[in-house]
């Protein structure tokens, strides 16, 4: 095996290869098991544990532990408070070399490269920290797959679908994304996509948790501290997650927790529970509503919901999402594993177009016909001055929209401030039209400057955004007065680049 994908999951993750019989097929880890939570812990000595093996050490040194900590990828925080530093690029590098050697064993083949998933909406220095993690284990990231584009292309590969419209509803442990798909044939077009990043399965067991935190303090006077009483949120931790699942079909589940040497039955209401979550789900419905409405397509338009994420079987879940849609939640793949199958599915295809064939077992696979054609996720601008407003403020000029298909080229132009000025900061930012610079993210720099003054103010300065299909988005700005030129490209792979010397005038 030369190829992978890899769903690097908020709470879980799943690793994919291509059998023999080119289909996707989920790797076990070392042991045993099919799914790997994303959970690490490091000792003092610096050994570290992950997955269930994290989990069974924190209930003895619950300092070293770490979970969730793919939503802090692009921070430089750090999660350990003991030791040497431990940021969340780290914690992800340490998740993917443990998937990884585990995939070796498993096949007895070296793993060269792979396809790693991520949210949609998922913001740059995000996805740099991801694939920064992957650089470190030695593994070729050959693409950065949203992950209900996997999910769709699992489907389409799956079903044989030949044209249909396809609306994916990615429930993740902790992010949410909605796309409309086009399946036509071989190729899969993205449509539109939006999300809520900070939605998900840890939502919903938060609702249980501070139900049963609530019950605790009643009888025992006293609240845990999750800083002090770490053994003892592991512990709820896990039987929430069993509740949870229990709470889709039973009417009532008791939760036990115990603290200072005293147990607590809390009997949750599966209705109660319900309307609790309720909220959550809304906010889901929204952003598929978004999503639809940026693809410009009604529910009618829609052939198939397809579920996506462990979240998703819930009933609840399910009921209330095909009474806002009309239409009925499938799950012609397990929502569980969709994503990884759709990850492997696409290295495959990546790989033979690049004329790399894939041999295993002594034999040539062949690469299905699949394409999928991306859209952007967020809009992309750059930072102007706000004259419209009583207090000037710097705000996103967008140039490149979201849900902009891609590749794709724009180009935009602009005044100077003043006519006298001799230099420009063009910042390229990454966020919401209009929005104020610092809610947005600055994913590069462009300086222009020794610019001759002008009699007349004039949009002489050319910005200009190009995006290929592997994500990579090269800015270059120009004064067309002066001829003089910058360019700065962001690529995931490599990090930020800025050429050194302007264009000769």
């Amino acid at each position: 095996m030369r190829i992978t994908g890899i769903d690097v999951g908020t709470t879980k993750c799943k690793c994919a290869c291509i059998d023999e019989a080119g289909k996707p097929v989920i790797i076990a880890n070392g042991r045993g098991e099919f799914i790997t939570p994303s959970a690490l812990h490091r000792d003092a000595s610096g050994r570290i544990l992950i997955g269930r093996d994290a989990i069974e050490q924190a209930a003895v040194e619950p300092e070293g532990f770490v979970s969730n900590f793919k939503l802090k990828l692009g921070s430089t925080e750090t999660l350990l408070s003991h030791g040497a530093p431990f940021t969340p690029t780290d914690a992800a590098a340490a998740l993917m070399r443990s998937l990884i050697e585990s995939a070796e064993k498993s096949t007895g083949e070296k793993v060269e490269s792979a396809v790693l998933t991520c949210p949609a909406n998922f913001r740059d220095d995000s996805k740099q920290a991801l694939l920064e993690a992957c650089q470190r284990v030695g593994v070729e990231c050959l693409l950065l797959l949203p992950e209900p584009s996997a999910a769709g292309l699992a489907y389409a590969h799956k079903t044989g679908a030949q044209r249909e419209t396809v609306a994916v509803y990615d429930l993740g442990g902790g992010t949410f994304d909605a796309s409309i798909l086009e399946v036509d044939g071989e190729t899969t077009t993205v449509l539109a996509t939006a999300g809520r990043p900070q939605l998900g399965g840890n939502d919903f067991s938060a609702i249980l948790r501070s139900i049963v935190l609530d019950a605790v303090e009643g009888k025992i006077r006293t609240r845990p501290d999750p800083q002090k009483d770490l053994l003892f949120f592991l512990d709820l931790d896990a039987r929430i997650e069993t509740a949870k699942a229990s709470l889709g079909t039973r009417a009532q589940v008791p939760i036990v927790a115990s603290f200072k040497g005293q147990q607590v039955v809390v009997p949750v209401e599966q209705s109660a529970f319900r309307a609790a979550s309720l909220p959550l789900l809304v906010q889901s419905h929204e952003a598929l509503d978004e999503a639809l409405n940026g693809a410009n397509r009604s529910y009618r338009d829609i052939d198939r919901l397809i579920m996506v994420g462990g979240p998703s079987r819930d009933p609840f879940i399910q009921e209330r999402l095909a009474e806002h849609t009309g239409l009925v939640p499938r799950t012609d793949i397990d929502p569980e594993r969709a994503v990884a199958y759709g990850a492997a599915l696409t290295a495959l295809c990546e790989l033979a177009r690049r004329g790399q064939p894939v041999r295993i077992g002594g034999r040539t696979i062949p690469a299905p016909n699949m394409l999928l054609r991306n859209v952007t996720a967020h809009a992309v601008g750059c930072a102007v001055l706000d004259h419209s407003a009583s207090n000037k403020r710097l705000i996103n000029a967008v140039v490149v929209p979201r849900n902009t298909p891609v590749p794709c080229h724009r180009i935009e132009h602009f005044y100077l401030e003043d006519a006298a000025q001799d230099r420009a900061q063009i910042e390229v930012l990454q966020g919401e039209p209009d929005a104020n610079r610092d809610e947005c993210l600055l994913i590069g720099e462009l300086l222009l400057d020794q610019l001759p003054p002008e009699s007349v103010r004039s949009q002489r300065i050319a910005v200009e955004y190009a995006f290929d299909r592997n994500g990579m988005v090269t800015v270059t700005a120009t004064d067309k007065v002066s001829g003089r030129q910058r360019t700065v490209s962001v690529d995931y792979r490599q990090g930020i680049k800025a050429s050194a010397k302007p264009a000769s005038v």
